[in-house]
């Protein structure tokens, strides 16, 4: 399958040059764009689910392709964030007793200057932003109102009821110091999201306004860990009883070391992250195709009668959240699916792959989770069908995250990370070499040979150059 902007060159109104060409008029014209409209442009490899998606989600990922050149990947990975974000704390996912999960997502769009990642993420939550904007005008005019009661001489107060002070309830977050993010997520019981244009000038600016490690922060609101914030000059700490954050933005390639530095592989920033990496993502030119007003509007429908619907409000101390229980289908395809993600897990072990291979415990359970609050808002179950499309969409997102892997890891900061023993078996390695000779060098070091078969899978320090013959990525002097 071609890439998804050379099937946009070369598709999108492709009208035939022949000499009756000028004779086809409008149904020439509305011919060419009948064949636009059934092309549909993905990646070339690892391509976005897009068939894990619900009806109304696909048919707008696939209609905002074809008529505005948003990547598929890009669009899929805003809707789900944006879901999420109108979720919120309404509803979670019982896994087992005493484990439950939200539907937060950290998520990340990465593409070259001019690949389409803003206009997606905006067009998406478009209809978020407009109930902040509601609130926004509600908050103000509440303010003025208190404002101008308290300012009156207290005579004329005498007999009046003090109006309450407004709280502002807002739902994305675009500007702002960590001081202000406490507050909004203290404020807005549903949660809040951080919408980013680049994400790269947000990573710089998580620790400007303060000396302390504000990841430590984002970690525990990945987690939905109940979180107290002191300061100084508050005697009173901010207790944040069930934080619920979800971040999206985009980054370019070239970024991507600078943004994931050592320290945020190490602490487990990185791992948490979901992201959307196609395999090309070049600048595409306009076509003649429209946007489906229908398919939008029902987009936007959706999105408003849930929040209407789904009222968050604390009783006695704790979030009013629905509980939905697998179905016996699904929770049998779900522990299938974690059995066999353990097995990844540990084939990685000692490694980032393997730490972002465990995090898609959660990943796939969230993931689950939204699919079937797309299906069907008033679900109390979460069903085999959306369970199936979370495995689909972690096998595109975990694919994607070692691909980031590849990009921003410096093999030889990385050989350091993993057991001495590989470290040794690694350097004593000739630059060259067969997996027969490998493995003999193994037992060297208890490395036994099926381990040794899983270490050679690790792109980062090595390059299969054919079938049984390697090459290692850093080249040392042989001891």
């Amino acid at each position: 399958m071609e890439s998804l902007d050379t099937n946009h060159r070369k598709k999108n109104l492709s009208i035939p040059q022949s000499k009756d060409t000028k004779t086809m008029g409008l149904k020439g014209l509305g011919t060419a764009i009948d064949n636009a409209m059934n092309s549909v442009s993905v990646s070339s490899e690892n391509q976005f689910p897009i068939d894990a998606l619900p009806k109304l989600f696909k048919d707008l990922t696939i209609d905002l392709n074809k008529s505005l050149n948003f990547p598929i990947d890009y669009t899929g990975t805003a809707i789900l964030t944006a879901v999420a974000t109108v979720v919120g704390t309404s509803v979670k996912i019982r896994v087992k007793n005493n484990w439950f999960e939200y539907a937060s997502l950290y998520s990340c769009i990465i593409g070259n200057a001019g690949a389409n990642k803003t206009h997606p993420v905006n067009a998406i939550f478009a209809p978020i932003k407009d109930f902040d904007k509601i609130n926004h005008d509600n908050f103000t005019s509440r303010l003025m109102k208190w404002s101008k009661w308290n300012k009156l001489p207290k005579a004329e107060k005498e007999g009046t009821t003090e109006p309450s002070y407004p709280i502002l309830t807002k739902s994305i977050l675009t500007n702002f110091t960590p001081e202000v993010l406490y507050k909004r997520m203290d404020e807005n019981l549903r949660g809040c999201t951080v919408l980013s244009d680049e994400m790269a000038t947000f990573f710089d600016g998580m620790n400007n306004y303060s000396k302390g490690d504000q990841i430590g922060v984002y970690l525990s609101f990945w987690s939905n860990q109940s979180t107290t914030i002191d300061r100084i000059g508050n005697p009173i700490p901010l207790f944040i009883q069930n934080p619920y954050l979800s971040i999206i933005g985009g980054l370019q390639p070239r970024v991507l070391a600078n943004s994931f530095p050592v320290q945020k592989l190490n602490n487990g920033f990185f791992q948490r992250f979901l992201f959307a990496f196609p395999d090309t993502s070049l600048k595409s030119p306009i076509n003649d195709n429209e946007l489906n007003s229908e398919t939008f509007d029902k987009y936007v429908k959706f999105i408003k009668t849930y929040y209407k619907n789904s009222n968050v409000v604390e009783i006695e101390g704790h979030i009013n959240s629905k509980t939905l229980n697998w179905t016996v289908e699904a929770k049998v395809f779900f522990y299938n699916w974690q059995k066999d993600n353990c097995d990844l897990v540990n084939e990685y072990s000692n490694s980032i792959k393997g730490e972002i291979a465990s995090k898609f415990d959660n990943h796939f359970v969230r993931l689950a989770l939204l699919l079937q609050m797309m299906e069907n808002p008033n679900s109390d179950f979460v069903e085999l069908t959306a369970v199936k499309g979370a495995e689909k969409l972690c096998a595109y997102f975990m694919n994607c995250s070692f691909k980031v892997l590849a990009v921003i890891q410096d093999p030889t900061e990385y050989l350091g990370t993993l057991a001495d023993n590989k470290q040794n078996f690694y350097n004593k390695l000739k630059e060259s070499f067969t997996t027969a000779e490998a493995i003999m060098l193994g037992l060297n070091f208890d490395i036994q040979e099926r381990r040794v078969k899983e270490f050679l899978k690790d792109t980062v320090l090595f390059k299969r150059i054919k079938h049984g013959f390697y090459e290692k990525s850093i080249k040392l002097q042989q001891g």
